[in-house]
């Protein structure tokens, strides 16, 4: 192999290796139950999210000594960066609530409980809970910066 196939080579692997990490990424921003559950009770929109770049923990809080009846759940802040083109799949919240709060960019939520989509721009937020189906697609030609902050089990250690 000559020194421009090897480069070539070499690129067209860490080309792939970043495509399976994106899907990776993409693949954890909402629960898998939350996507089936979207897709069995006949909701329109993508079952597969894309696009997303980035899910960063920021941190959590475990609530079982803030409340009683939250053992085992923790509120949690993630920063999540979705690509133009990208897609966050369609899901169905359920005892997962939260709010995702944009941070930088324009994103488009399409909502069960809105006859048309919304237009989330910085400083907009989207308050979430127990029925609300909604997925996002950014259309713009710049990337979505949100903080989302929901309520979820507790990690198992």
């Amino acid at each position: 192999m000559n020194p421009v196939q090897y480069v070539l080579g070499l690129g067209l692997l860490l080309a792939s290796v970043s495509a399976i990490a994106h899907d990776l990424i993409a693949a954890n921003v909402v629960p898998e139950a939350e996507r089936k559950s979207a897709s069995q009770k006949g909701f329109s929109g993508p079952t597969e999210s894309h696009g997303v770049t980035a899910v960063t923990p920021v941190g959590s809080v475990a609530l079982s000594g803030e409340f009683e009846g939250m053992q085992g759940r923790v509120l949690r802040a993630r920063e999540i960066v979705i690509a133009p083109g990208g897609v966050v799949a369609v899901h169905e919240h359920n005892k997962r609530p939260g709010v995702a709060y944009i941070l930088e960019g324009e994103i488009i939520e399409h909502r069960n409980d809105h006859n048309e989509p919304i237009q989330r721009r910085p400083g907009d937020a989207a308050f979430e809970q127990t029925g609300v189906v909604h997925w996002w697609e950014n259309r713009s030609d710049k990337p979505v910066r949100a903080l989302v902050v929901d309520v979820v089990p507790e990690p198992s250690q």
